[in-house]
């Protein structure tokens, strides 16, 4: 039933790509002729093309004269005569509609006969239907990528408009706070939700900002995005990009000026330290002074997450040698923030980032609750330390 209905989308797509307007333009003429004149149009169909034509003029009776200065005077004989659909394939238009015709059309009328099969001349196929009311909608074609519910009462009118307004199902896909770039990557190409090109490195680009980006680490707001079907994964970390821009440069604007940050930058580089000290909400503005305070101080931040983001293999444990390896995320080794965030941080840690808490914490170490203990001295910190985490 599936494939039937995406062959009637397809073939009704290539009608409508094969559209030629100089075809129709008489056809249309008339018809505005007709309502401009207070003339009546009279529209009928042979078989199974008599509901298209009684579909047809509902369409053009809700789309062009409901509320119209103007209004189309329509008929669908068919809705009137109902018994003489058996033999409308079989037989000719005009011996079939004769009388009737004869019986209610006056000079300057208009006949429309539709039939997707018979015998009859001079007849429209039932698949200009759809190019007619485009015309007299005055729509432009331009169908929105999707995936669409299409149920069995569905008219040409009904699909043109859900195609072309783009109501179709959503797909969804969440991006967690503290992932990191290369997870974001891996969790969209698992989706099966996005296309993505197999020779392309989505690890690396860097989509243009006003927050000076040295990797693509950092750029992907976490949130639930909601998209149609057939996104294409650059398309999709691009609208990540921009959120993550437009929510870093609103605390930005509104940050406490006091704040050691040189830049945007670096206030994001300090949230996704935070993000990924604790899942917390309550905890991160003073995890956010306490790192602050350290950098007023000119002390190393000794962050355990940067450490880890900057091992190759790391197994679970962080040991004595890791601490002692050089490189630009081992804050042990080096004062001030790493090079680049850590992860993508979500808004809480970014607020935290911008606005601290006011404190003189130098130290904190984790509890066996999920939370930490502070202090604003070393040898408290190392009380807590023996506390409870030996």
């Amino acid at each position: 039933m599936k494939n039937k209905i995406y062959n009637y989308i397809d073939n009704l797509k290539k009608v409508l790509d094969s559209f030629d307007v100089d075809a129709l333009e008489e056809i249309i003429k008339l018809f505005i002729s007709a309502r401009d004149n207070k003339k009546t149009i009279y529209v009928f169909g042979n078989g199974g093309s008599g509901s298209t034509a009684s579909h047809m003029v509902c369409d053009i009776i809700k789309g062009c004269s409901y509320e119209k200065e103007k209004k189309f005077k329509i008929i669908c004989l068919n809705d009137n005569i109902p018994t003489i659909l058996a033999y409308s394939n079989d037989v000719s238009y005009d011996i079939v509609f004769e009388e009737q015709l004869k019986n209610l059309m006056s000079k300057d009328d208009v006949v429309l006969a539709i039939s997707g099969s018979g015998n009859s001349k001079n007849i429209i196929s039932s698949e200009i239907r759809a190019k007619i009311i485009l015309y007299l909608y005055k729509i432009k074609p331009t169908f929105i990528n999707g995936k669409y519910v299409i149920d069995e009462y569905e008219t040409e009118y009904s699909l043109l408009k859900k195609f072309l307004n783009g109501d179709s199902v959503q797909d969804s896909i969440i991006i967690y706070e503290g992932m990191t770039h290369n997870q974001i990557i891996k969790s969209l190409k698992d989706s099966n939700l996005v296309t993505y090109d197999d020779t392309s490195d989505y690890t690396a680009k860097i989509f243009k900002s006003k927050i000076k980006y040295l990797s693509p680490e950092g750029t992907c707001f976490p949130d639930t995005y909601r998209f149609s079907a057939g996104i294409s994964l650059d398309k999709f970390i691009e609208n990540c990009s921009i959120k993550m821009e437009r929510t870093v440069m609103k605390y930005w604007r509104n940050r406490d000026y006091s704040l050691p940050y040189k830049s945007p930058y670096e206030m994001l580089i300090m949230a996704s330290i935070i993000e990924k000290e604790t899942s917390v909400d309550s905890e991160k503005p003073t995890i956010s002074s306490v790192f602050i305070n350290r950098l007023n101080k000119n002390m190393r931040l000794q962050a355990d997450p940067t450490v880890i983001y900057g091992m190759k293999n790391y197994k679970g444990n962080i040991t004595k040698k890791d601490l002692r390896e050089n490189n630009e995320y081992n804050t042990y080794r080096i004062k001030g923030l790493p090079k680049t965030p850590i992860c993508s941080p979500g808004e809480v840690s970014i607020i935290a980032a911008s606005k601290p808490e006011v404190s003189d914490y130098l130290y904190f170490v984790a509890n066996k609750k999920g939370k930490h203990v502070f202090s604003n001295n070393y040898k408290d910190h190392v009380n807590a330390v023996n506390k409870y985490q030996k």
